[in-house]
């Protein structure tokens, strides 16, 4: 086997794979919850995974980077003196979809740019992702706009891919990291037919034109870096947001946090890292009780500025949208204020008009 193969084997032939390597590695896979919605989690053996899904709402970026984790404890008693948690194990992120992996790609260069972030990579450099394509996107996917899926391509951040073929998967390595774990796990499988590349094409084919949602990604980027989005506009959508940050907390791209110290004793604590939102009030109020963003419209033009402006998309090397649909499903705005829909409103606005508040950081 090597990097860029593409094999085929039956489902269970994966499945004992996954059982082989469950000795000495976190196997964090898609699972039934109690009212029949999937649930990604550790599991103990292959048979509680389930393919009958698309994809979860909470979103994989919480195995790399918790909602809440402890960066170190410390003490203060006579000198300080600190103490870093217990190195991660491994883990293989089974049965993550595109629109996953395309966003930790994402987190990979945020948390590597000036300062690499090292609390993040322990997990992430023992982390392999094993994909699988979308063969029937939600209602409310739209990646087909935002280049992120339902299948990917060589080079766009997987280890291993899989297809569902019916019987059998085809398997598509992506890495070196894909290859040592497969070789680890005694995996073999023979190259994949002529006939079971063209079924993966043609599946491909036959899923671009399932997509529902559509999202005016190109407009949406002119009209944001162009300055054609009127301030009133923002102001009506504010009065609108409530506010609760599900749609950051649930986006694969959404990097928001906060780092606190909690004091256990009067010499000792832990620091932590917690998700936090941009949409919250607090989240730029400043030291003085300054807020640059008090306003909830002034927040929300932030959000779409970073998510779409061509200033975000020359930093990062691409926009801030996987189209996994999480914020469809999330906002209590309903159909104002995700995405989707947020583009639509941006698609309708005219010529240059006069912006006062154009966020540059």
């Amino acid at each position: 086997m090597n990097v860029g193969d593409k094999l085929s084997a039956p489902k269970d032939q994966i499945l004992k794979a996954l059982d082989r390597l469950r000795k000495n590695w976190k196997i964090v896979g898609p699972t039934e919850g109690p009212d029949g919605e999937v649930i990604f989690r550790e599991i103990e053996s292959s048979d509680e995974i389930t393919f009958n899904y698309v994809n979860e709402l909470d979103p994989i970026k919480r195995f790399l980077a918790p909602p809440t984790e402890e960066l170190f404890r410390f003490r203060t008693n006579g000198e300080v003196k600190l103490e870093l948690p217990e190195p991660p194990p491994r883990q293989i992120l089974f049965g993550i979809r595109s629109c996953d992996v395309k966003g930790i790609q994402h987190w990979d260069k945020f948390y590597s740019g000036k300062f690499v972030d090292d609390a993040y990579f322990a997990r992430r450099n023992n982390t392999v992702l094993i994909s699988l394509a979308c063969n029937e996107p939600l209602e409310t996917c739209f990646c087909i706009c935002t280049d992120t899926g339902p299948f990917l391509e060589e080079g766009d951040g997987y280890d291993v891919q899989l297809t569902d073929l019916g019987e059998r998967f085809l398997v598509e390595i992506g890495s070196e990291r894909g290859l040592q774990v497969l070789e680890e796990a005694g995996f073999k499988a023979e190259a994949a037919s002529a006939e079971e590349l063209a079924k993966r094409d043609e599946l491909m084919r036959q899923c671009d034109t399932k997509f529902e949602t559509t999202a005016f990604m190109a407009k949406g980027i002119v009209q944001m870096t162009n300055g054609r989005v009127r301030d009133s506009l923002w102001e009506e959508m504010g009065h609108e947001c409530f506010s609760c940050g599900a749609c950051t907390h649930l986006c694969p791209m959404c990097t928001c946090f906060d780092v606190q110290d909690v004091m256990e004793a009067e010499d000792c604590g832990r620091r932590e890292r917690c998700w936090d939102s941009c949409q919250y009030a607090g989240y730029t109020r400043e030291a003085s009780g300054h807020n640059p963003r008090a306003a909830t419209g002034s927040r929300i033009q932030r959000r779409f500025y970073h998510k779409l402006s061509f200033a975000y998309i020359k930093q990062d090397g691409h926009h801030g949208c996987v189209g996994c649909g999480r914020c469809i499903i999330a906002c209590e705005a309903i159909g104002l204020l995700d995405l989707p829909a947020v583009l639509k409103r941006l698609r309708r606005e005219g010529q240059p008009v006069e912006v006062t508040q154009v966020p540059t950081e």
